[in-house]
C-alpha cells in the first residue's frame, strides 16, 4: 500500500491511538534552524509522524472541546475525506522534534527518525518533573492526558504546518490530516516548551 496510492486508506495505530497512553508525535524544522512543522517525508523527512482517530476507542471527554475544534477551524479545502471514525480517541497529544536525531551504533555515527525518537523525550521530561515533586514531597505524576489538555496551549509551541498523507515512500495520498491552531492529529498540541511543562504539572 505504500507504493500504490489506491490501496491508502485510514489506519489508526496501536497503542497510539488508545485513551490510555500519551500519544507523541514528531515533527521537524528545529534540527537545521527552520521552523518547526510536522515531520512529513515529501517535506524532506524521512518518515511521517502519525495521527487520526481510533476505530476502536472512543474520544475520551477531557480531549471533546480540542477535536471539535480542530473540524470547526479547517477551511473547506482541509477537510479529511471520509473514511475516518470522527468521533474516535484523537491522536497524538503532544509532539517533539523526530527528525535526525544522532546515534552510536559500534562507534559508528548515524541518523534516525521517528516518533521512537520523540516519545522516549517525552518520557524524559516526564521523569525530570517527576524527580522535582519527588524533591518537594510530592507524588509522581501518574496519567497526564487530562492535565495536557487542561493546559495544552500553556505548556507547548504550537505547530500549524504540515499534512500526514504522504508514507514513507513520499507516495502520497487523499487521505491524511492537516496541522492547525491548537490540537492537530499530527502534533497534538504541539511540541513540548519544557520550561512551561516543568513549572505547571510540578505544581499539580
Amino acid at each position: 500500500a505504500r507504493t500504490n496510492p489506491k490501496k491508502f486508506g485510514y489506519n489508526p495505530s496501536f497503542p497510539a491511538s488508545s485513551p490510555y497512553v500519551t500519544a507523541v508525535g514528531a515533527t521537524m524544522g528545529p534540527e537545521s534552524g527552520t521552523e518547526e512543522i510536522a515531520c512529513t517525508s515529501d517535506a524532506g523527512g524521512v518518515i511521517t509522524t502519525g495521527g487520526g482517530f481510533s476505530t476502536k476507542f472512543t474520544a475520551p471527554s477531557y480531549q471533546a472541546a480540542a477535536v471539535k475544534a480542530y473540524f470547526n477551524g479547517l477551511p473547506k479545502a482541509q477537510q479529511p475525506v471520509a473514511g475516518y471514525v470522527a468521533t474516535g480517541r484523537g491522536y497524538p497529544d503532544v509532539s517533539m522534534a523526530g527528525f535526525n536525531y544522532e546515534v552510536v551504533v559500534g562507534g559508528k555515527t548515524y541518523q534516525v527518525s521517528g516518533t521512537s525518537a520523540s516519545a522516549p523525550v517525552i518520557a524524559a521530561f516526564v521523569s525530570l518533573v517527576n524527580a522535582n515533586r519527588l524533591a518537594a514531597g510530592k507524588g509522581p505524576l501518574g496519567f497526564i492526558n487530562p492535565a495536557i489538555y487542561q493546559n495544552g496551549a500553556a505548556i507547548t509551541i504550537d505547530v500549524t504546518k504540515g499534512e500526514n498523507n504522504c508514507a514513507a515512500s513520499k507516495v502520497c495520498c487523499d487521505q491524511g490530516f492537516y496541522a492547525a491552531a491548537g490540537w492537530d492529529p499530527l502534533t497534538g498540541f504541539g511540541s513540548i516548551n519544557f520550561k512551561n511543562f516543568n513549572a505547571i504539572f510540578s505544581k499539580l
